[in-house]
């Protein structure tokens, strides 16, 4: 084959109507299919890390998050250690003077603090029974003795010293009120004993855990001075 002949032939490739149109086509075109492509691509690519992530949350969150603790305290209910375990037997006599104390502190306590006064209540309601003889008698004790009005005049110390099982739900509590001025000048010394009747409700839910992790509940009390 000649030199102009074969010329010839790449003259008429070039000018060959239809692959002059395929690649005016491919130039025009091209880049945006291409690109298009590549959307497609990532789009998918993102539609399956999305159903991954659900899934994985969705494990995550039906997982038990609440991790159980154990209060040791001592023969008055006094806090001692504090660590986590695995199982906890409320029934221990130590944890229901823990409750006891604690309702005794948060009650008859007077601090002068509006906001230390108010945690003070919203705890002594934790370990009482809703609609029970115990949550009127404590609702009648708030209306006699406002603590708040009383913290503008006096502060009371409280100072457990006894809690003894008389029954199998009541318990013998005796404990001191050291009653002081602003200037902490002692006023009064009295000492208290009293009768608190209780049941043990476990908590099921997450607030309920939060309020009275032990389950330990006043169902009804009475006290008086000890002259």
């Amino acid at each position: 084959m000649s030199f102009f002949k074969k010329k010839e032939q790449i003259n008429q490739s070039i000018n060959n109507p239809y692959l002059n149109a395929k690649t005016e086509w491919l130039e025009r075109y091209g880049d945006y299919i291409s690109r298009a492509r590549n959307w497609q691509i990532v789009a998918i690519l993102s539609i399956i890390v999305t159903i991954i992530s659900v899934f994985y949350i969705g494990y995550i969150g039906s997982q038990n998050k609440l991790i159980p603790y154990v209060i040791e305290v001592d023969k008055l209910g006094n806090t001692a250690n504090v660590g986590m375990v695995r199982n906890v037997d409320i029934k221990n006599p130590n944890v229901i003077k823990y409750s006891l104390n604690t309702f005794i502190y948060s009650w008859r306590s007077i601090w002068g603090n509006l906001e230390i006064q108010r945690k003070f209540i919203f705890d002594a309601y934790k370990y009482i029974e809703p609609g029970s003889k115990a949550f009127l008698f404590l609702n009648d004790s708030y209306e006699k003795s406002n603590p708040f009005e009383q913290g503008t005049k006096q502060n009371v110390r409280v100072k457990v010293d006894s809690i003894v099982l008389q029954t199998n739900d009541t318990w013998q509590i005796q404990w001191r009120e050291t009653t002081t001025n602003l200037a902490e000048e002692q006023i009064s010394d009295i000492v208290y004993r009293g009768f608190f009747k209780v049941k043990q409700i476990p908590p099921t839910t997450e607030e309920e855990i939060i309020k009275n992790p032990l389950g330990i509940f006043i169902t009804d009390f009475n006290f008086a001075k000890i002259l």
